[in-house]
């Protein structure tokens, strides 16, 4: 069991801090607060092997099953216990007291999840519930590989709508960063391609951020039309 009395860290991202299957909370230096982590891949099984993954023991494929029972009751837990300004004063640096996000980013793909789109549904459902839709934002980190699935791009639908002003955000890594092998093979112009016809589904003031092979730096596509 995690000692839950221990103050998070910007350095210290572990899925197990607080004792929960699905849902973890961090510092983040990117947020510049509180980060809600929501881990779809509690198996440590990822379609790919990004070289700069710290994940431990990882294991090629997709995760279990989600119980999506389950993962609503942890947020609702966590979000009571961050609300309630409890869990912030105990584990949090005084100057990182708030919540920003909510974030799809665990030991693995995310959207390699059958019930992706969801899972989005419920996490969106538990911000409504607890009336934090204007001041925090659902985010998604991917790799952004399984785009042509249409339950994927179902969740990024339903991602962009929960956004609403705020905007939501789904970060694919480098890809001349990467050792994989995927269904595309050699190629990355399917992946790219994937992205920008993505692009329709988001909603205006949404953020859809994709890194070429040939750069190192983000290309926005459809950004705050």
């Amino acid at each position: 069991m995690p000692d839950c009395s221990v103050v998070l860290s910007t350095t210290d991202h572990s899925r197990d801090s607080a004792g929960m299957t699905y849902v973890y909370p961090v510092v983040s230096r990117r947020a510049g607060g509180v980060s809600l982590g929501i881990n779809l891949n509690p198996n440590n099984a990822c379609n790919w092997h990004c070289i700069y993954c710290q994940v431990p023991n990882l294991g090629r494929g997709g995760p279990p099953p989600i119980d999506l029972g389950l993962l609503a009751r942890e947020l609702d837990m966590m979000l009571d216990d961050l609300q309630s300004g409890e869990f912030l004063v105990r584990r949090v640096p005084a100057a990182l007291r708030r919540l920003v996000d909510i974030a799809f980013s665990g030991n693995g793909e995310p959207t390699s999840a059958r019930e992706f789109p969801d899972a989005v549904m419920v996490a969106s459902d538990a911000v409504a519930r607890h009336q934090l839709t204007n001041d925090v934002r659902l985010r998604l980190i991917t790799n952004g590989s399984l785009i042509d699935r249409r339950s994927v791009r179902r969740g990024l639908e339903l991602l962009s709508r929960a956004g609403g002003k705020s905007g939501s955000r789904w970060m694919p890594p480098m890809p001349d960063r990467l050792r994989a092998s995927t269904a595309h093979g050699s190629t990355w112009q399917p992946w790219a391609d994937g992205w920008a016809n993505a692009a329709r589904f988001v909603q205006p003031g949404c953020r859809l951020a994709y890194s070429p092979s040939t750069g190192s730096h983000y290309r926005q596509l459809n950004s705050m039309r």
